[in-house]
């Protein structure tokens, strides 16, 4: 997987072998999967990302079962039908059942910035999809993948361009579309953003910090994070939940007890930390802790080009 995706982290609970099969196609810059596969729990870990520090976003359009997905302190479900779009900039977890299957679309970071330059806030369904245009894509997906399964494509170069224009259409279709005056927004909420990740270790951290580090007002940073539905205050939380979740579920230096997890996202009450996570995630960090002992698994998977 790592090898036709990026590197990844995986894991499932399968104790008798594991199967999975991807069938790979390139247009240009653009990559077409398909995946049918077991049980599996797949991670985007900050370890990863550094050592393979792809920039692109995914579209994933399961077929078959229901896919599970947590990125940027949003999780939920995604059911035959619709699509998730992940960065691999940032940490996730994919997770699907037996028989789950799939269709994707890998596409470079800069290439969809420059067509959405907020493109991050619309990650990990930020908003609802628009039924018709996720139908569409999935079969436009689907006849790219399997008439050009076994061939190369005429003016490949084109083509990929033009499916990175439709997957960005796909998007600008979803609800509440950023106009011009919140992308200009949006700019300045990304360097505040990576200024609140840097910091979040800090149980002090808070918005009145925040606007006063940054050299702007308070009522300015409320402002600034108004057309993002998540209040600056949310932010901070949501990002130490993702930090302790990414920690409970893909301990990349040994397992670590919860507390450990709550502290080192800036926590300072266990018992709010984990009334909160619960309420996040629907399970309690314990449960998360729990299910990261499961087997990991390295499988090798025959990439064909198969129709």
């Amino acid at each position: 997987m790592s090898e036709v995706y990026f590197s990844l982290e995986i894991k499932s609970e399968a104790g008798d072998g594991f199967r999975g099969l991807i069938k790979e196609y390139d247009v240009g810059p653009v990559s077409i999967t398909t995946l049918d596969s077991d049980q599996q729990r797949a991670f985007r870990t900050k370890q990863r990302i550094s050592v393979d520090p792809d920039d692109s976003f995914v579209f994933v359009m399961p077929v078959r079962q229901d896919l599970y997905f947590s990125q940027l302190g949003r999780s939920g479900m995604v059911a035959p039908g619709g699509y998730v779009l992940v960065s691999t900039s940032e940490f996730y977890e994919l997770a699907c059942p037996d028989g789950y299957s799939n269709w994707t679309v890998k596409m470079p970071g800069a290439e969809l910035r420059r067509r959405i330059p907020d493109i991050e806030d619309y990650c990990a369904c930020r908003f609802p999809n628009n039924t018709a245009m996720a139908k569409l894509a999935r079969h436009h997906t689907r006849a790219v993948g399997l008439t050009f399964g076994a061939k190369s494509a005429p003016n490949e170069a084109a083509l990929a361009h033009n499916l990175m224009d439709f997957f960005a259409l796909v998007v600008r279709s979803e609800p509440d579309h950023a106009s011009a005056e919140r992308q200009t927004q949006h700019r300045l909420r990304t360097r505040i953003m990576g200024y609140i990740r840097t910091h979040l270790h800090d149980p002090d951290l808070s918005p009145r910090r925040v606007a006063d580090d940054c050299g702007i007002s308070l009522s300015y940073l409320y402002k600034v994070f108004q057309p993002s539905g998540v209040s600056v205050g949310k932010f901070i939380l949501n990002e130490r939940l993702q930090v302790a979740y990414e920690q409970l579920a893909a301990p990349e230096k040994g397992a670590v007890t919860v507390a450990e997890a709550a502290y080192a996202a800036g926590f300072r009450n266990i018992s709010h930390f984990s009334r909160v996570f619960s309420q996040t995630y629907s399970m309690p960090p314990s449960a998360v802790r729990k299910r990261s002992a499961s087997r990991s698994v390295c499988a090798d998977f025959p990439v064909t080009l198969e129709d």
